[in-house]
């Protein structure tokens, strides 16, 4: 915390930086708003207004849903400015830390504080409605400029801190002393290495010299640090999800090694074999109660370290000789190097007949870095569309000021009325935008502020990885990953898909690989400090 006699950031200010980078264009204009911004935080408050414009509030979890945080931003807000970041960040501390109707009543009391536009940002970190474009690569960039490194150690410092956050802080923070950091700490999670998109199976394999490909499991994305006895089970955000993870500490301490930092996934596994959906998974290892019948198991496919040897900098085929000598068959990712592309085939579709989501196609060359890196690691999923029906848009913000943006999504059900299942603002180009601003007002039917409710009329094509169970849609599911493919002039409403085709693919519905414990839950404990 920021001593009082010495400068404070206001959280307007932080709000500005935000909304100014949302309605810029230009990477590099963006970069440069960020570093100019940031040139001027105390070094004491770097941590939290880097985690607060990468939308990664150091507070975690507060246990408070969406739906509350969207109605408190309708109520009055204050006229100017007069918080700051420190006692934002504290009062979110106390909150995060607190029984939920305290915690509630701490937010409560913070809103009339906060103009709109800090409003904006707040909720928009929380509910992950940021739209200013990823910033966490901007954020890297600007930390090589601030900190004179050059980018692969900062990216070593994110990867070894755990958090971009953090490592602004290790690289320009008060405590900032010699090299950055660059070694693995046992029980200090690490950030995670993410793969990026494929088209197809045969795309990501194309140009590949020394591939491997594994099952994308249906399941939470777990990192476990062991130190002899002493085991920890981390989500992909650091979460200590240990309690959750009980029935596997068992196994894990079996492993053949005194320490050791390993990458899995931890899935709820059923009667047959088959993964249960994600929510399954997630729920279980928040410590909901497991069905008879059912089990956690845990496929690791990654070894980081490995008796006091980082294995970090090491090719992905050592890291995997180093896994397999340690732990037997049943805790591994089934994977193969495929000789063909028919083989490759075959081991894709044997993991979607078994309920995962697609496959994992990995260079054997590569390191372990932070975050996506090129073709180092690539997901290969399947992708399913839908016609549904807009039965609301919201208004956008930054450069989408003016334009109905974010969609409600509906289908229809055994009456002939719509159901809300989701909402989507991605896949829309600029004309796109500025075509259904001007169709939705036509069909307007009630407008506010903040959202522009329509006749059910407009049919468009969306896309989405799977169907999950939801409490927050009348329907009971909710889409993953959705995204606007086109807009279908030639349907009409009627001919849009049902609700029931939907919660029937629930059964089979993959899930969400590395999927991560939401800033909205608080069954998981905070992470360390």
């Amino acid at each position: 915390m920021t001593s009082p006699d010495l400068p404070q950031t206001l959280f307007a200010e932080l709000a500005q930086t935000s909304s100014r980078v949302s309605a810029t264009r230009s990477r590099l204009a963006k970069k440069k708003l960020v570093v100019d911004f940031l040139a001027t935080v105390p070094a004491g408050e770097i941590a939290a207004a880097v985690g607060w414009l990468v939308a990664e509030p150091q507070c975690g979890p507060l246990g408070i849903g969406p739906s509350h945080l969207w109605e408190l931003s309708r109520t009055p807000a204050a006229g100017a400015p007069s918080i700051t970041l420190a006692e934002v960040e504290k009062v979110l501390a106390h909150a995060a830390s607190g029984p939920r109707e305290e915690a509630m009543a701490q937010v409560d009391s913070l809103f009339q504080r906060l103009t709109e536009q800090e409003r904006a940002l707040l909720v928009g970190a929380f509910t992950g409605t940021l739209r200013q474009g990823s910033l966490t690569g901007l954020m890297l960039l600007a930390l090589v400029d601030l900190s004179g490194r050059s980018e692969s150690e900062v990216r070593r410092a994110v990867l070894v801190t755990g958090s971009i956050a953090r490592a602004a802080e290790a690289l320009v923070g008060p405590g900032k002393v010699g090299a950055p950091p660059h070694a693995l700490e046992l029980f200090r999670p690490l950030a995670p290495m993410l793969a990026n998109s494929a088209e197809s199976l045969d795309a990501a394999l194309a140009g590949s010299i020394d591939a491997q490909i594994e099952w994308k499991i249906d399941g939470v994305r777990s990192q476990v640090h062991k130190l002899d006895k002493r085991i920890a089970v981390y989500s992909r955000h650091g979460n200590d999800m240990t309690s959750g993870c009980a029935p596997l500490l068992g196994a894990l301490n079996a492993l053949g090694a005194g320490a050791a930092v390993l990458d899995g996934e931890v899935v709820l596994i059923g009667p047959s074999g088959e993964p249960r959906p994600f929510q399954d998974s997630f729920s279980a290892v928040s410590g909901g109660a497991i069905r008879a019948g059912d089990r956690l198991a845990i496929f690791l496919f990654d070894c980081m370290h490995l008796d006091g040897k980082d294995l970090l900098d090491a090719p992905l085929s050592a890291r995997g000789d180093a896994l397999r000598a340690i732990a037997p068959p049943e805790l591994l990712a089934p994977k193969m190097k495929p000789a063909t592309v028919g083989e490759a085939r075959a081991f894709y579709a044997d993991a979607i007949s078994r309920g995962h989501e697609g496959v994992m196609v990995k260079d054997l060359g590569s390191s372990y870095r932070f975050g996506s890196r090129g073709r180092a690691w690539q997901k290969v999923k399947e992708h399913r569309t839908s016609d549904l029906v807009v039965l609301a848009a919201e208004w956008g913000s930054g450069r989408r000021t003016g334009l109905l943006s974010n969609l409600h999504l509906g289908a229809r059900d055994d009456r002939g009325e719509f159901v809300m299942v989701g909402k989507t603002f991605k896949g829309l180009t600029d004309a796109v935008l500025h075509w259904q601003t001007l169709r939705l007002t036509e069909l307007a039917s009630e407008r506010t502020k903040w959202i522009v409710r329509v006749r059910p009329e407009l049919v468009v094509e969306i896309r989405y990885n799977d169907v999950q169970r939801s409490p927050r849609y009348p329907g009971g599911v909710a889409l993953r990953f959705a995204r606007v493919v086109r807009y279908r002039p030639d349907k009409t409403a009627a001919e849009a898909d049902t609700i029931d085709a939907l919660v029937a693919q629930l059964h089979r519905a993959p899930g969400t690989s590395g999927a991560q414990l939401s800033l909205f839950d608080r069954t998981s404990p905070r992470r360390p400090g």
